[in-house]
């Protein structure tokens, strides 16, 4: 009998939210959070920036906080209330059947740095002994499976930003094949630093629309790059039967998933769209779905004008004849490009759309660009009735990965 995996919990942390709640609230109103830069002199460099604000880690004493980078304190934040809306709350009666696949990219990057700097002033000595383990992009993982009690497979996929697609599918995976009856399963990003601007700026990636709520402007024809962005995102992925078992409540379904890889250069996307195309592809063929059931899309969309275009030729390529018919959200708009947690922070969003039938705008789009032939939702949230949203992830290194989330439905 085949296994089927479930969402049985929820969580975020992000610039437009600091719970899934507040984050779908914000993102149906089409309200931004990208504002100008705060953690650091951004002179020199453009302002906009998806920064988390006003949050508290709860039920953590401020030893344990200090303890933990910027990024493992979301991870934590998130994963608390995923697993709360799971009904996770004592000791797990079964440890090395839950495991946690987490990612982080950029890992404790404000660690390194405070450190770097201490280590050219004053020497070895000065550096802390909680460096490593803060630094380590691994950390997040890890201090989950410890405040949690989680035995199970544990390791954090970085393939950029693609990586917490990457941990969904794998997790989803994993407990198809046997190997887990449930996955904490995610991505997290704390990358707003002065050096991590200024190496997406070197890139020329970053938008330097002004003002900054105005900046990420996907698959419009004077898009000019991305707003880079902090947060996290978490889902409790559960073996259907386990859940029914416990008598969990059922979000949606993780149906299909497909991954690749572009192979042709370490920045720029094949510019034909044939990785992501068949990522996509693969996605749908696991999910048993055919493009015609899938009526919307939560595209990985950053802005960027090379990105759009070979990700628009690529839904093009799968959907055909029937693309008229999807429509197309690009939640970076609001959120911008929280990098490893993106995928994750859409995942989110994908299973909202799929319980309540709406899909949040695209905000900042208002020129049709001929390249990117897509249905953009852009005038405010839409209803719109579907069985499977599809979400898709591309990362430097030419790593794709496509996710089908089902609606989830008692038979």
């Amino acid at each position: 009998m085949e296994r089927r995996v479930v969402i049985t919990g929820l969580g975020a942390v992000s610039c437009a939210g600091n719970s899934v709640p507040a984050l779908w609230e914000n993102l149906v109103s089409g309200r931004s959070g990208i504002g100008r830069i705060t953690s650091f002199d951004d002179t020199g460099l453009p302002c906009p920036a998806g920064e988390v604000k006003d949050f508290t880690l709860l039920d953590t004493t401020p030893k344990e906080a200090r303890r933990m980078s910027r990024n493992t304190r979301f991870a934590v934040g998130a994963a608390a209330e995923a697993m709360k809306q799971a009904r996770i709350t004592g000791p797990v009666p079964e440890p090395f059947r839950f495991g946690v696949l987490f990612s982080s990219g950029a890992g404790g990057v404000e660690v390194y740095d405070q450190n770097a700097g201490i280590l050219e002033k004053r020497g070895p000595d000065g550096v802390s002994p909680f460096f490593i383990p803060k630094y380590m992009p691994n950390g997040a993982g890890g201090t989950l499976a410890i405040r949690w009690g989680l035995k199970g497979p544990n390791f954090d996929p970085v393939s950029a930003c693609a990586s917490s697609a990457h941990a969904i599918g794998e997790s989803a995976w994993m407990i198809r094949r046997g190997d887990a009856d449930l996955m904490l399963a995610g991505g997290t990003e704390a990358c707003l630093t002065r050096l991590m601007t200024s190496g997406f700026y070197a890139l020329t990636a970053l938008s330097r629309t002004s003002p900054p709520e105005k900046a990420c402007r996907p698959f419009d024809l004077k898009r000019d790059g991305f707003v880079l962005a902090e947060g996290a995102a978490a889902l409790v992925l559960e073996e259907l039967e386990h859940a029914r078992k416990r008598g969990a409540e059922i979000i949606a379904e993780v149906a299909g998933y497909g991954c690749s890889c572009d192979g042709t250069h370490l920045t720029a996307p094949d510019p034909s769209g044939a990785g992501i195309a068949y990522a996509i592809g693969r996605a749908m063929e696991t999910a048993r779905t055919a493009p015609e059931t899938v009526r919307a899309v939560y595209a990985h969309g950053t802005g960027t004008p090379v990105n759009d275009r070979v990700e628009a030729r690529a839904l093009q390529s799968v959907f055909g004849p029937v693309l008229k018919t999807v429509k197309v959200s690009a939640v970076k708009s609001m959120i911008g490009h929280a990098l490893s947690a993106s995928g994750a922070l859409a995942a989110v969003a994908a299973a909202q759309t799929l319980n309540t039938g709406i899909l949040p705008p695209t905000i900042n789009y208002s020129t049709f660009d001929p390249e990117c032939p897509l249905d953009v939702n852009s005038s405010g949230a839409c209803r719109v009735d579907t069985e499977a949203v599809l979400i898709d992830a591309l990362g430097f290194g030419g790593h794709n990965a496509a996710l089908i989330l089902k609606r989830w439905e008692e038979k």
